[in-house]
């Protein structure tokens, strides 16, 4: 958990595009032009084989520099990455809780 915590504190000083971090496909129908998704890939030292694999996806929402988490998972529970069902629907709560903040 320490690492997780060490990433959120970077993303605090740089939302957007960092060397630690790679752009992530947006699941088809989900994109928003004033959206980034991004991913992190990192090794935990405690797990071995594909659980030690983990994956911290985030979207930074350009327009104010904000950070919505949006998974941590291992390749133990995903191979690839959470189902697009899924993380549309992350999406999609995200954008109207945008949209709220902005009325």
């Amino acid at each position: 958990m320490e690492l997780v915590e060490d990433y959120i504190d970077k993303l605090r000083e740089n939302p957007g595009s960092n060397s630690f971090s790679e752009d992530e496909g947006f699941p088809k129908g989900s994109h928003q032009p004033d959206f980034k998704f991004r991913k992190i890939k990192f090794r935990t030292p405690e797990l071995d084989g594909a659980a030690g694999q983990c994956r911290f996806m985030y979207v930074v929402y350009e327009a104010r520099h904000i950070v919505y988490l949006l998974w941590i998972y291992t390749h133990e529970e995903f191979a690839k990455r959470p189902s697009d069902d899924d993380l549309r629907k992350e999406f999609v709560g995200i954008q109207q809780e945008v949209e709220q903040e902005q009325v």
